[in-house]
């Protein structure tokens, strides 16, 4: 109940500083920064409290575009830096499912990154993980816009996910089935075996949706999962 609490705090106060930042153009003053910084303090704490709760986790992808569009305005200046390295690389962790989506938050983190090599005359060994992220990212999305899943890698996984989830057509119709299977599963406790119900939901979801998606027990079979 306390994290309920906390994710319901969280998404008024966000919108509270979502509304002020909208109602008017962009702007470089102090008071406007410090404003777009909380937006993105914002977006990052309501993803990490809807991924801790398993609620409204479909909604994480549209506060990743809010994010970009306010932390790609702070890098613009130095003195905001590290604060748009902070929120960039925090909602890293929390974005999943959208490739195309996490490869537009992996080139803006390179990009803050470099810019603070450059500030500091000093090289981050962070930059090249990025790098790296980031190429594996592009291979993949070309293999799937291409219809070549079977040359997907995953990025450092050893469980197999289905290529399926690289493609387009995945990526614009995810949020939508998970806020189906969400609404579906509303009542359901979050135990124990919780992810077979979920992921079996899911796949009725996008079914619909016209995603055929093969879960996780059915790409590694003889694996357990609970």
């Amino acid at each position: 109940m306390e994290d309920t609490y906390y994710l319901k705090t969280y998404k008024e106060e966000y919108r509270r500083v979502l509304d002020l930042a909208e109602s008017k153009p962009l702007e470089k003053t102090a008071e406007a920064l410090d404003l777009y910084y909380d937006v993105c303090c914002g977006c990052v704490l309501v993803a990490e409290a809807s991924l801790r709760e398993q609620e409204g986790e479909w909604e994480i992808a549209s506060l990743c575009k809010v994010l970009l569009k306010y932390a790609a305005w702070l890098e613009e200046f130095d003195h905001m830096l590290d604060s748009a390295y902070s929120v960039v690389s925090r909602f890293e962790d929390c974005l999943m499912d959208h490739p195309r989506l996490k490869l537009r938050l992996l080139e803006l983190e390179l990009t803050i990154v470099r810019r603070i090599e450059a500030l500091n005359d000093h090289e981050l060994s962070h930059a090249e993980d990025l790098e790296r992220d980031i190429s594996l990212y592009k291979r993949n999305i070309y293999f799937a816009d291409n219809d070549q899943l079977d040359q997907i890698e995953e990025p450092g996984r050893f469980l197999k996910k289905d290529p399926v989830e690289w493609t387009a057509r995945w990526e614009e119709v995810i949020d939508e089935a998970d806020r189906m299977t969400e609404e579906k599963l509303k009542d359901h406790p979050r135990g124990m075996g919780f992810c077979h119900g979920f992921w079996h939901e899911r796949q009725k979801a996008l079914r619909k949706l016209g995603v055929v998606w093969r879960c996780p027990t059915e790409m590694n079979p003889g694996t357990m999962f609970d």
